[in-house]
């Protein structure tokens, strides 16, 4: 019923750059979590739930973008270089493409994430809900803003170069806007997700805007495109 998602998801998965980032994730939580849980007085005085899931926050706030790119920084441009993408527009519409293809990366990132989030919830024996929900929105921004990329730009090799630079840029910048008051970074608040993340409540609904701006464009621009 969904074929684009589920060979998306499933090509993710096949990749050995995704399984070695999986493994490097999942290494990661179960060394943090085992390691709070034999020292527990390491926990005294700090949020108990950030500090369980902190390594799986680091790593999606810092290198997310990063991640995301090198995964699937061609994610459509890839179909149009290759000219595949003629094949799927006499199957089904671009609307679908756009969407499908979207659902298939971030349902990988989802099944990554919750895998983590299991592992760490099973040392700490509950489960971290705002965090889990936090990181899921982050992911959802990242994932769009790669399908608006890769939709803008037509050449694969462009959209790996450009998902390095912003994968290593926009933590920086997300960040330090974050937390200045210069006026000159207030834009980067409410473009970026880190000021939402940090502040959490209803702000975090404006990543969830963001990403249906940036899909909406990718539909609009590839409905444009002569293939």
């Amino acid at each position: 019923m969904f074929p684009i998602v589920k060979q998306e998801f499933t090509s993710s998965f096949k990749s050995i750059k995704a399984i070695l980032l999986i493994l490097f994730l999942t290494i990661t939580s179960v060394f943090t979590a085992s390691y709070l849980t034999r020292h527990p007085e390491l926990l005294a005085g700090v949020n108990q739930p950030s500090a369980y899931t902190s390594s799986i926050k680091f790593f999606i706030l810092f290198f997310g973008f990063l991640f995301v790119a090198a995964l699937s920084h061609d994610i459509i441009n890839r179909e149009i270089e290759t000219r595949t993408i003629r094949l799927l527009v006499t199957k089904t519409s671009r609307l679908r493409i756009v969407l499908e293809k979207f659902l298939g990366s971030l349902l990988f990132w989802c099944t990554t994430l919750t895998i983590n989030f299991l592992i760490v919830s099973l040392y700490a024996q509950q489960w971290f809900w705002m965090d889990y929900l936090t990181v899921l929105i982050v992911i959802l921004y990242i994932t769009s803003f790669n399908i608006f990329l890769s939709t803008m730009i037509t050449k694969p090799g462009l959209t790996m170069f450009l998902g390095i630079f912003l994968g290593i840029v926009v933590p920086i910048i997300g960040l330090w806007s974050a937390f200045s008051e210069k006026w000159y970074l207030v834009p980067f608040q409410y473009i970026l997700p880190y000021h939402a993340v940090i502040i959490s409540g209803t702000l975090l609904l404006l990543p969830v805007l963001w990403s249906g701006l940036f899909l909406t464009i990718s539909y609009l621009t590839l409905k444009r495109k002569d293939l």
